[in-house]
């Protein structure tokens, strides 16, 4: 199926005093940072309670070739739903996905449709009629832009490195994966392990979390090397938790469905 001469020494001792500024001067004295979560407990399900806005980069080096995909757009941890925009280095034309329930629409066809009015640029394909064989093929985009947010559940314990002036609290631990299968929920378990066995690795592996002062993870930073020796590193962002997911899908007649 088809499928981002030097400046006068008074002049930058005025800057660099400035910089500094006095306790005694309005307006001068530091912000003080916000006080941060003290672990990863409970923000699994925080995070993953409803919805958000989310960006995923993955970039590497994978037999001597450079690789990077960026993804943006909005997802449901609790349906099956999502609006995404994906850039794949050297892979043509932006694609767009919305998810609808067992509904996914994709524009691979508009590069297409530019060159042959006939084409329509949009697909349809109901996965409730694809066979196991083709589901196993075909690689979840919804379960792909999740995952990361799901790794905290598979970390027993992690290092608190600290807390920014925004509240953000970064914790790094080791994600398990027998651990992530037994404490992720009952219905999104299958697919997002298989999301996180196609793209990390079969193996415990270190992760980085930044937490918000809410307790929701809103960065993920996972660098890791691949058995042929490539190293590919991904870097998932949530933000605006409960922001509606747009499902506006093309009209009909732009669309071709490829259920088969």
């Amino acid at each position: 199926m088809p499928r981002m001469r030097q400046a006068a020494a008074f002049g930058m001792l005025i800057l660099l005093l400035a910089g500094c500024g006095s306790t005694a001067k309005v307006g001068s004295a530091p912000r003080p940072s916000k006080p941060g979560v003290s672990s990863l407990a409970g923000s699994g399900p925080r995070t993953t309670g409803g919805t958000a806005r989310f960006t995923l980069s993955v970039v590497g080096v994978i037999g001597g070739a450079n690789v990077s995909a960026d993804e943006n757009g909005t997802l449901s941890f609790v349906k099956r739903s999502a609006h995404i925009y994906k850039l794949v280095l050297g892979g043509g034309f932006p694609q767009e996905l919305v998810v609808d329930g067992p509904i996914t629409y994709t524009n691979g066809d508009v590069e297409a449709a530019m060159n042959d009015p006939s084409v329509k640029p949009w697909t349809k394909l109901d996965t409730r009629r694809l066979t196991a064989k083709q589901r196993e093929s075909e690689a979840d985009e919804l379960a792909h832009v999740r995952a990361p947010a799901y790794l905290v559940y598979g970390v027993k314990t992690a290092q608190r490195l600290g807390t920014d002036a925004a509240g953000m609290t970064h914790f790094r631990g080791t994600v398990d994966l027998v651990r992530l299968a037994a404490r992720l929920p009952a219905g999104q378990r299958a697919d997002i392990l298989a999301a996180v066995q196609r793209d990390f690795v079969d193996r415990p592996f270190k992760a980085d979390f930044w937490v918000g002062p809410s307790g929701r993870v809103r960065r993920v930073h996972v660098s890791y090397r691949t058995p042929g020796g490539g190293r590919i590193a991904v870097n998932a962002a949530y933000s605006e938790f409960g922001t509606p997911v747009d499902l506006v899908v093309p009209p009909a007649r732009d669309v071709q469905d490829i259920t088969p």
